[in-house]
């Protein structure tokens, strides 16, 4: 009988020439990240994913995958094909070392949920071990479909500091279902410089050509880094250790939002990151909260992973006793900015069933539609990117 995999995940997806063997897991990450944002940005709702937990979940696939189901999804997610790498680079995807005085956490766990009693190859599970530190779990699918669900979504909630629940919806899992590979990451941190709620304000944020609505606004000057071109401003907002940051794009009017949306690429993202310079910059920023929740086939098979979906699928690289395909990828984020700092979290599962000088000062506030990255400042991996359409 043919077996399903459904795959729950935040994903990036990215198109580019270069030779695949070439690439570092960052600017696999990093890439992505730009093509999948133009296929989940919507023109009516604020979003938030995480590239970094869709493309841990992927990966945990992609080293079981064979032939041109393998071949798929490397072209997609920009990964190594050279597996020995591409595993002992994954360890710098999620990479922060974390000081008693940062008061910042970057967590970022792997899972792999397996059917009692089935055969899975050896060398898949060592590198998911070695290499991605995942877990191990037996259950009964088979027998138990509802009660496996509910322990992964417990582990899913254990692991993002109970920010992300019910994952996996009823009927996610059923008696088909043999394998779940699961990412959870979880960012916690306090900005540098506290906003302080006695400066905040209440003004307009523009939500349409002429439409307007009263939002909260923290106030503060803050010395950090700055570039604008004609289109948009950013900034950096530096967290307490200042290797992680808050990336704000702003438009510098409503109508130019799309232009920026379809300029926003890699090559973008690393325009700003060779041409910022330092400003001290008075910040108004309103506080915001958003939650996205996803299935992705459709957005990964239109990016390039075909077979996988289908009964043509590959993954004899995790077992050949049962002949497995990928049913779905779904994903979860939440974010929430305010005076203190942030907390950001989401979560990725893949389930496989049976078939200082004195510095120009710059004002930047934060009226209008905006999109946001929060990133690593000391090797610029993305970890979560959304767009703020409307605030709480």
């Amino acid at each position: 009988m043919k077996t399903l995999i459904t795959a729950l995940s935040l994903i990036f997806l990215f198109q580019y020439t270069f030779a695949q063997e070439e690439t570092s897991i960052i600017e696999s990450n990093n890439r992505f990240s730009f093509d999948i944002y133009q296929k989940l940005k919507k023109h009516d709702k604020n979003i938030i994913f995480s590239p970094a937990s869709i493309t841990s979940a992927i990966a945990m696939t992609y080293i079981g995958a064979k032939n041109n189901t393998f071949s798929e999804i490397g072209k997609t997610f920009y990964f190594n094909s050279d597996i020995n790498t591409f595993s002992n680079d994954y360890k710098n995807l999620i990479i922060f070392k974390e000081n008693d005085k940062s008061k910042l956490s970057l967590y970022n766990a792997n899972s792999l949920w397996i059917q009692n009693e089935l055969l899975i190859n050896k060398d898949f599970l060592n590198f998911n071990k070695k290499y991605f530190l995942s877990s191990l779990h037996f259950t009964d699918f088979i027998n138990d479909s509802d009660q496996s669900r509910l322990k992964i979504n417990k582990w899913v909630e254990d692991n993002t500091n109970n920010k992300i629940k019910d994952l996996l919806q009823p009927n996610t899992i059923d008696h088909t279902t043999r394998l779940v590979l699961v990412n959870a990451l979880y960012f916690k941190g306090a900005w540098l410089n506290k906003f302080r709620e006695e400066d905040n304000t209440s003004e307009n944020f523009q939500i349409d050509k002429k439409e307007f609505v009263k939002a909260v606004f923290m106030n503060a000057y803050i010395n950090s880094w700055y570039y604008e071109d004609k289109y948009a401003q950013i900034i950096d907002i530096p967290y307490s250790d200042e290797n992680i940051s808050l990336m704000i794009i702003l438009p510098k009017s409503y109508k130019k939002l799309m232009k920026i949306e379809k300029k926003l690429n890699y090559e973008y993202y690393n325009s700003y990151i060779q041409n910022k310079e330092k400003r001290r910059i008075f910040l108004s920023l309103p506080k915001f909260k958003v939650e996205s929740e996803f299935n992705l086939n459709k957005t990964l098979n239109d990016l390039g992973i075909k077979d996988a979906f289908t009964s043509a699928a590959d993954f004899t690289g995790i077992t050949k006793a049962e002949k497995l395909y990928i049913s779905q990828v779904v994903h979860k984020a939440n974010i929430t900015v305010d005076e203190e700092g942030t907390e950001a979290s989401a979560s990725t599962a893949v389930i496989m069933r049976k078939t200082l000088v004195l510095l120009e000062n710059v004002d930047f506030k934060v009226n209008k539609p905006f999109i946001f990255v929060l990133r690593n400042n000391e090797n610029n991996c993305i970890y979560f990117i959304g767009k703020i359409l409307l605030t709480n």
